[in-house]
């Protein structure tokens, strides 16, 4: 089940990595988003100096990375090292900004044979900024990685891995119908559709952002009228205790004594910071999807292999209530099924 759960849920615990879009075409004053996107990457070149360790590569991606961050955007910074040191994931304050470090062994800078089998996995790089690049490798791989994303072969390549990977969630959605496991085919199923749209934004789009999802396939009128009729999230109702909730879920987990760095405070002022930039913008439907991605990922995090069932049965009446505002509900049949038939549909706006 551990397995089964954490296949699941990759697709959610990259949520918080993302920020929210802004396409060039439609911003006005699109220079400035240009100018915040160089102070970020001057702050991470000045922090990248300063850390203690060799670093050999170094890259930002986000937000930052397609020179479209805003006051709310953080720096998604990769960095690639020889040190020895614990390789993890944190979340950093500096100068005031947010830095979620990803600290990475040299070794695990992605090859040519690896791209190339599996270039889904690999995708961040289409995005990257280098902030410091010794030999000059990451820039050739970075350029080859793109190449390879945009020609025929590669979207090819890309449709095939994310199918794999939206029928093995489907698959698990009708095991759990099967089995009466109604919460957990909720979020195999939207995982499912989620694999598929992220497939489409990119290949269409050239985008990776979370937040982009929505807005993207909103153009897409039907697909959009069919995910809000089945998806778990109510269109009505008020959104200020969105914030709340995620923050209560959180700080009940920081409670059980889980030590997961996305439990950070640094993380708390980064869900605060995306929350309000949604509300702000009244995106109902893109907050409630990327504040139940988050959760989702909490779940995934912290569960041990636990059913969604049965960790949220374990969970105070309070927190209960509050997650299912936010999309932790069961699925019926006819729901899963339409989800999975509209994951099929985006993949096949995927085709070459």
């Amino acid at each position: 089940m551990l397995e089964l759960n954490n296949t699941v849920g990759k697709i959610f615990i990259i949520f918080i990595e993302s920020n929210f879009h802004f396409y060039k075409d439609n911003v006005i004053g699109g220079g400035l988003l240009q100018n915040r996107s160089n102070v970020l990457i001057e702050l991470a070149a000045n922090y990248v100096e300063e850390l203690n360790i060799d670093v050999g590569y170094a890259g930002v991606g986000g937000s930052v990375g397609r020179g479209e961050a805003d006051e709310y955007s953080d720096l998604d910074l990769i960095v690639y090292t020889n040190t020895s040191v614990p390789k993890n994931n944190l979340d950093v304050l500096y100068n005031g900004e947010i830095i979620q470090l990803d600290i990475l062994d040299i070794a695990k800078i992605p090859n040519e044979q690896e791209i190339l089998e599996f270039p889904w996995d690999y995708r961040f790089l289409s995005e990257m900024s280098i902030i410091k690049d010794n030999d000059g490798l990451l820039s050739d791989i970075i350029k080859s990685a793109t190449n390879y994303f945009n020609s025929y072969d590669g979207k090819k390549k890309l449709l095939e891995q994310v199918s794999n990977i939206v029928r093995e969630r489907i698959e698990f959605a009708n095991k759990c119908l099967d089995e009466n496991r109604l919460y957990s085919a909720n979020i195999a199923s939207m995982g499912a559709w989620a694999e598929a749209g992220f497939l489409y934004l990119f290949v269409n789009y050239n985008l990776l952002s979370t937040g982009g999802l929505i807005p993207v396939l909103e153009k897409l009128n039907n697909h959009i009228e069919r995910f809000k009729n089945v998806s778990p999230f109510s269109m009505e109702g008020e959104l200020s205790d969105v914030s709340l909730i995620l923050s209560s879920f959180r700080q009940h987990l920081r409670d059980q004594g889980h030590l997961y760095n996305d439990l950070s405070e640094v993380h708390d002022t980064l869900c605060d910071r995306k929350i309000k930039r949604l509300l702000i913008n009244k995106e109902r439907l893109n907050l409630l999807w990327q504040i139940y991605g988050e959760a989702v990922g909490l779940y995934f995090e912290t569960s041990n292999g636990l059913s969604l069932e049965k960790y949220f049965q374990d969970l105070p009446i309070s927190l209960q209530n509050g997650l299912s505002k936010i999309g932790f509900i069961p699925l019926n049949k006819n729901k899963v099924n339409e989800l999975s038939n509209l994951s099929k549909e985006l993949l096949a706006f995927c085709y070459c």
